[in-house]
């Protein structure tokens, strides 16, 4: 099995454990190779592969190519081995993904945050759906590496704990004993909690070397940072800090103010009250308000196109400030906005480009995220597998 397999810590089972390790991060291996790059000797490369088949731990995955005589066997792990879950817990919308040790999607099951989603309900809820996707799948609690959440900060990664958030719909969310309260109803003892931003990062980072800066934005900003596949995070969990750079300095305001959805609609607002002697929408019924800009957007309304771009403006600038500060390979922009209207997008990247110092000597990958929906929980799935490497 293999959630017992690594949680062995003997001698034997740490060599053992490179190797399993080695097949999950670069997909699969021969015997020579894993000698070659864990400077193992054969013999005990050799034992170690016999006990992992004999296992079912990892499997053949075919004979690569002959030199001459037998071709070599190519292993790699066995994906059905064990099963992890992650949870993307966010103020307006939650993710629960059940995945195999590949971290492929097996099933998963979403909803909407409401005023109803209270902790209680919300963990009710969890644990609910957690028990019916694994009877579903036939999966027993010791097939379940462990459940990884990622929510909005600032959190207690030791204590398990959400403290003081904002924006959420429903009351409560203040001091939440997340893990331990969800332990309860589960019966899984392995849980880990991490904010949602660097779970993001640390799956966009799977398998490299780069240092990618992860950005979310919407209601307001959150990142998260990745280098060489390792999460970098402050203390307190708080991924929204990023927004907290003051853009403008006059009157004292930050980046995540000038760029979320609600200044957006504010400002829309306001210029049509200018323009037009009337406002846009209500901006009490913030979703269809927001999905009317987007309208407004594609149908080419002036007004709105142009207050979006200042917005995007500001967020280059912002990005150019980070990346000036953590020399990130990539940056990876997630929004509603950059995946609705690609002039959103351009106007960051093109603004951001144009404020980096050092720009031709150590160049930055920009890129959209496109699986949006699941990247989170996905990260949360891959915080629960590397803490038994840690």
């Amino acid at each position: 099995m293999l959630k017992n397999f690594l949680q062995q810590s003997s001698a034997k089972y740490i060599t053992m454990k490179q190797i399993y390790y080695f097949l999950h991060q670069h997909g699969s291996s021969t015997k020579a190779n894993l000698v070659e790059q864990l400077k193992m000797k054969q013999t005990t490369v050799s034992r170690h592969l016999e006990q992992l088949l004999s296992e079912k731990i990892i499997k053949f995955r075919t004979f690569g190519a002959s030199s001459g005589g037998r071709p070599p066997a190519v292993f790699e792990v066995n994906p059905d081995a064990g099963y992890i879950i992650g949870i993307d817990l966010s103020r307006t919308k939650t993710t629960l993904t059940l995945a195999n040790c590949k971290f492929s999607d097996i099933d998963h099951y979403s909803f909407k945050m409401n005023d109803k989603h209270t902790p209680a309900y919300t963990i009710s809820l969890l644990a609910k759906q957690i028990k019916y996707l694994l009877d579903k799948h036939d999966i027993s609690n010791d097939m379940v590496l462990g459940i990884g959440i990622g929510t909005v900060g600032p959190i207690d990664r030791i204590e398990g704990m959400i403290l003081e958030p904002d924006a959420f719909i429903a009351e409560g969310w203040h001091h939440i004993p997340l893990v331990s309260e969800l332990r309860k109803k589960v019966n899984i003892d392995t849980i880990q909690i991490e904010n949602g931003a660097n779970l993001a990062a640390l799956m966009s980072g799977q398998n490299c070397q780069d240092t990618i800066l992860y950005c979310i934005s919407g209601r307001g900003l959150r990142c998260g940072v990745v280098s060489n596949g390792s999460m970098i995070h402050n203390r307190t969990g708080d991924a929204s800090s990023f927004g907290e750079m003051i853009i403008d300095v006059q009157n004292g305001t930050s980046l995540a103010t000038l760029i979320s959805y609600d200044y957006l609609l504010k400002e829309v607002n306001r210029r049509y009250q200018e323009y037009h002697g009337r406002a846009f929408l209500d901006t009490d019924k913030k979703k269809d308000t927001m999905d009317q800009l987007l309208v407004a957007l594609e149908q080419g309304d002036t007004i709105v196109q142009a207050a979006v771009s200042d917005s995007a403006f500001m967020y280059g600038i912002g990005i150019a400030n980070m990346v000036n500060v953590l020399h990130p390979d990539k940056v990876v922009l997630n929004s509603e906005l950059t995946i609705h209207y690609q002039p959103y997008y351009q106007k960051i990247i093109e603004t951001a480009k144009q404020h980096i110092k050092r720009f031709e000597r150590e160049p930055v990958t920009f890129t959209m995220e496109e699986q949006r929906d699941q990247v989170i929980s996905l990260g949360a799935c891959a915080l629960v597998f590397q803490g038994y490497f840690s």
